[in-house]
Protein backbone atom coordinates (compact mmCIF):
# COMPACT_ATOMS: atom_id res chain seq x y z
CA UNK A 1 0.00 0.00 0.00
CA UNK A 2 2.49 2.49 0.83
CA UNK A 3 4.49 1.76 -2.34
CA UNK A 4 1.56 2.22 -4.35
CA UNK A 5 1.01 5.86 -2.77
CA UNK A 6 4.56 7.02 -3.00
CA UNK A 7 4.10 5.95 -6.87
CA UNK A 8 0.97 7.96 -7.21
CA UNK A 9 2.91 11.07 -5.84
CA UNK A 10 5.78 10.87 -7.69
CA UNK A 11 3.54 10.41 -11.28
CA UNK A 12 1.76 13.65 -9.84
CA UNK A 13 5.23 15.83 -9.52
CA UNK A 14 5.85 15.25 -13.01
CA UNK A 15 6.49 18.29 -15.38
CA UNK A 16 5.84 21.61 -14.87
CA UNK A 17 2.19 23.59 -14.19
CA UNK A 18 1.55 26.06 -16.81
CA UNK A 19 1.36 29.39 -14.31
CA UNK A 20 5.34 27.78 -13.46
CA UNK A 21 6.21 28.19 -17.73
CA UNK A 22 4.62 31.57 -17.62
CA UNK A 23 6.64 32.93 -14.60
CA UNK A 24 9.30 31.85 -15.85
CA UNK A 25 8.69 33.10 -19.38
CA UNK A 26 7.66 36.67 -17.96
CA UNK A 27 11.72 36.15 -16.04
CA UNK A 28 13.43 35.57 -19.47
CA UNK A 29 11.70 38.45 -21.30
CA UNK A 30 12.29 40.77 -18.28
CA UNK A 31 16.06 39.83 -18.72
CA UNK A 32 16.00 40.36 -22.22
CA UNK A 33 14.24 43.97 -22.36
CA UNK A 34 17.03 44.68 -19.78
CA UNK A 35 19.89 43.32 -21.32
CA UNK A 36 19.44 43.81 -25.15
CA UNK A 37 19.78 47.47 -24.80
CA UNK A 38 22.90 47.20 -23.13
CA UNK A 39 24.27 45.42 -25.21
CA UNK A 40 23.46 47.55 -28.09
CA UNK A 41 25.21 50.41 -26.25
CA UNK A 42 28.48 48.41 -26.11
CA UNK A 43 28.65 48.00 -29.85
CA UNK A 44 28.48 51.40 -30.62
CA UNK A 45 30.78 52.59 -28.05
CA UNK A 46 33.02 49.71 -29.92
CA UNK A 47 32.47 50.95 -33.14
CA UNK A 48 33.13 54.78 -32.29
CA UNK A 49 36.63 53.70 -30.09
CA UNK A 50 37.34 51.86 -33.61
CA UNK A 51 36.74 54.84 -35.82
CA UNK A 52 39.06 56.92 -32.59
CA UNK A 53 41.96 54.14 -33.33
CA UNK A 54 41.56 54.49 -37.23
CA UNK A 55 41.44 58.61 -37.41
CA UNK A 56 44.58 58.44 -35.07
CA UNK A 57 46.37 55.93 -37.64
CA UNK A 58 45.09 58.33 -40.61
CA UNK A 59 46.53 61.25 -38.91
CA UNK A 60 49.90 59.28 -38.08
CA UNK A 61 50.04 58.49 -41.78
CA UNK A 62 49.73 62.06 -43.18
CA UNK A 63 52.14 62.74 -40.43
CA UNK A 64 54.67 60.36 -42.08
CA UNK A 65 53.90 61.88 -45.25
CA UNK A 66 54.57 65.19 -44.09
CA UNK A 67 57.72 64.02 -42.02
CA UNK A 68 59.19 62.45 -45.87
CA UNK A 69 59.05 65.90 -47.20
CA UNK A 70 55.53 65.86 -48.58
CA UNK A 71 53.52 69.28 -47.76
CA UNK A 72 49.62 68.50 -47.12
CA UNK A 73 47.83 72.29 -46.86
CA UNK A 74 44.24 70.82 -47.38
CA UNK A 75 42.16 73.39 -45.36
CA UNK A 76 39.12 72.27 -45.99
CA UNK A 77 37.86 68.35 -45.40
CA UNK A 78 38.96 66.13 -48.16
CA UNK A 79 38.35 62.30 -48.63
CA UNK A 80 41.33 60.16 -47.45
CA UNK A 81 40.72 57.34 -49.56
CA UNK A 82 40.90 59.68 -53.63
CA UNK A 83 44.62 60.81 -51.42
CA UNK A 84 47.37 59.13 -54.33
CA UNK A 85 49.40 58.45 -50.74
CA UNK A 86 46.75 55.88 -48.95
CA UNK A 87 48.41 53.18 -50.36
CA UNK A 88 51.52 53.73 -49.39
CA UNK A 89 51.31 55.28 -45.62
CA UNK A 90 48.03 53.14 -44.51
CA UNK A 91 48.72 49.60 -44.71
CA UNK A 92 45.51 47.78 -45.71
CA UNK A 93 43.97 51.49 -47.60
CA UNK A 94 41.60 53.37 -45.72
CA UNK A 95 39.25 51.58 -43.04
CA UNK A 96 35.76 51.87 -43.20
CA UNK A 97 34.28 54.01 -40.54
CA UNK A 98 32.64 51.67 -38.25
CA UNK A 99 29.88 53.79 -36.72
CA UNK A 100 28.07 53.93 -40.05
CA UNK A 101 29.33 52.05 -42.96
CA UNK A 102 27.90 54.83 -45.39
CA UNK A 103 30.08 57.75 -43.85
CA UNK A 104 33.88 58.11 -45.08
CA UNK A 105 37.29 59.36 -43.11
CA UNK A 106 38.04 62.72 -44.08
CA UNK A 107 41.05 65.08 -43.51
CA UNK A 108 42.07 68.78 -43.08
CA UNK A 109 45.51 70.57 -41.25
CA UNK A 110 45.61 73.98 -40.46
CA UNK A 111 47.03 76.68 -42.61
CA UNK A 112 50.44 75.92 -41.87
CA UNK A 113 49.91 72.16 -42.35
CA UNK A 114 51.26 71.49 -38.68
CA UNK A 115 48.24 70.38 -37.11
CA UNK A 116 46.16 67.44 -38.84
CA UNK A 117 42.67 66.67 -37.96
CA UNK A 118 40.33 63.70 -38.90
CA UNK A 119 37.01 63.13 -39.11
CA UNK A 120 33.97 61.36 -40.44
CA UNK A 121 30.91 61.79 -42.43
CA UNK A 122 28.17 61.24 -45.06
CA UNK A 123 30.34 64.41 -47.17
CA UNK A 124 33.13 66.57 -46.94
CA UNK A 125 30.33 69.62 -46.04
CA UNK A 126 28.93 67.18 -43.21
CA UNK A 127 31.86 65.94 -41.16
CA UNK A 128 32.34 65.18 -37.45
CA UNK A 129 35.65 65.98 -36.45
CA UNK A 130 37.62 62.90 -34.37
CA UNK A 131 41.03 63.46 -34.47
CA UNK A 132 42.72 65.44 -32.28
CA UNK A 133 40.03 65.92 -30.40
CA UNK A 134 35.72 65.62 -30.93
CA UNK A 135 34.60 69.22 -31.96
CA UNK A 136 31.77 70.52 -30.42
CA UNK A 137 28.87 69.87 -32.42
CA UNK A 138 26.03 68.82 -30.40
CA UNK A 139 25.62 65.78 -33.06
CA UNK A 140 28.63 63.89 -32.82
CA UNK A 141 28.84 60.99 -32.01
CA UNK A 142 32.17 60.75 -31.31
CA UNK A 143 32.15 63.31 -27.98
Amino acid sequence: MMAWLVKQINKKNKGFTLIEMVVVLAIIAVLIAIAVPQVLKQINKAKINADKANAKSIATAIQQYVGDGNTVTQTTWNQVDTEPWVNTYLTGGVPAVRYNNSWHFYYMTDSVGDTVYVGAGPSDTSVYQIYPYPDNNANNPYK
